[in-house]
């Protein structure tokens, strides 16, 4: 688990590439059940929604991401690749969770993001974004701001998406 970590981590500070990830469905399976977890743990944490629709919300994200995923790869001709890019999509948003636990737990006691916390959440996002770009770059064989691009569409479609088919995770009723 620890190499897998590392690797995660190399791959968030751009030190390792998507062809670097271990190509085993099983694999991917532990860190989606992991990720499960921490989404619950920080959605949790930040909002009231209830359980079923938070991590509906976030499947729903995560689905569009490796669906988009997979239809790029598809269009590229590199279907082969869609397995070790999801790992390494959602291995990365694994660690930047983790990152992100204490920002969490600094909000939870002050009673809610403050400005300053808000900044270092929007640095995790630019982050994110960078990492996935990086990750886009290497398995689609494309330029990084194309892969950059990739990553803004997809997050654009996901939040579009959840704004419309559970709007009550983007503004809560009450």
């Amino acid at each position: 688990m620890k190499a897998l970590m590392t690797l995660f981590w190399r791959l968030a500070i751009f030190r390792a590439g998507p062809e670097d990830t271990p190509y085993s469905p099983s694999i991917l399976a532990v860190v989606l059940m992991i990720w499960t977890g921490l989404q619950l743990m920080v959605g949790l944490a930040q909002s009231n929604i209830p359980v079923a629709l938070l991590l509906g919300s976030q499947w729903l994200a995560l689905t569009i991401l490796l669906a988009g995923t997979l239809m790029l790869l598809s269009f590229k001709g590199l279907t082969g690749r869609w397995l070790q890019t999801a790992t390494a999509l959602v291995g990365v948003d694994v660690v930047l969770s983790i990152v992100n636990l204490p920002l969490l737990a600094a909000g939870v006691l002050l009673g809610g993001a403050t400005g300053g916390l808000e900044v270092f959440y929007l640095l995790l996002v630019s982050w994110q974004l960078a990492a996935q770009a990086f990750i886009f770059h290497r398995a689609l064989n494309v330029g990084p701001f194309l892969g950059l691009a990739i990553s803004m569409m997809l997050l654009v479609v996901s939040y579009g998406t959840i704004a419309t088919v559970l709007p009550e995770v983007i503004v809560p009723a009450g």
